[in-house]
């Protein structure tokens, strides 16, 4: 038996996931953002959409839920994204025809920690000295702060402090003993979420 040499075709299969696109760029932590969703034009035309599927991960409670579509194809979806460390969406459309879709995938990223600063013992510096008080202040970079909570990593408890108008606060620490010490804060919003903590690090002289 003489047998030809093997054949080899490659094709690639164009994706049928809907496109997800939000009001606005980057969406702000905790606030309301309207996304759009739009089926693959290919897809439309051959069945129409009729409505997607809709599944959220990385916030404080994942969702999953469906929406019905426009005749166009298209739908709209109101998502307040609220992940300490940011949140994801994936969606598949269904056509009239029972097809269901590739999956789209948007996320976003964010950083709730709050920001630490100070003149006398600055960030991963060195300076004040034992018995010398310092400042700390802390400030959101989200919004609808309420308050902070703080501890110095010397087995200190837990202190929560009140954020002022500006949703910023600032304390004062005295050291005790000199060397390196760790700050930790994190910030606490109006509806009572707890934010991704902070860790300050710095030697007193």
């Amino acid at each position: 038996y003489n047998g030809s040499e093997t054949a080899r075709y490659d094709f690639s299969v164009k994706s049928t996931a809907p496109s997800i696109s939000p009001a606005v760029p980057e969406p702000e932590f905790g606030q309301p953002t309207e996304f759009t969703l739009r089926p693959d034009p290919a897809l439309q035309a051959k069945s129409p959409v009729v409505g997607y599927s809709v599944k959220t991960t990385g916030g404080q409670s994942d969702r999953a839920f469906d929406i019905t579509a426009r005749s166009d194809g298209t739908a709209t979806v109101e998502l307040a994204l609220d992940g300490l460390y940011g949140e994801n969406l994936q969606v598949t459309s269904r056509s009239a025809n029972g097809w269901v879709s590739d999956e789209a995938w948007w996320g976003i990223s964010y950083d709730t920690s709050p920001t630490v600063s100070s003149d006398t013992y600055p960030e991963n510096g060195s300076g004040g000295g034992v018995g010398v008080p310092g400042t700390f202040t802390f400030t959101p970079k989200v919004k609808d702060v309420a308050s902070y909570t703080y501890t110095f990593g010397n087995g200190d408890p837990e202190v929560t402090v009140p954020a002022d108008t500006d949703h910023k606060a600032s304390i004062e620490w005295t050291p005790a003993t000199d060397g390196w010490h760790d700050l930790t804060v994190y910030a606490t919003t109006r509806s009572g979420l707890q934010l991704a903590p902070y860790d300050y690090f710095f030697t007193v002289d």
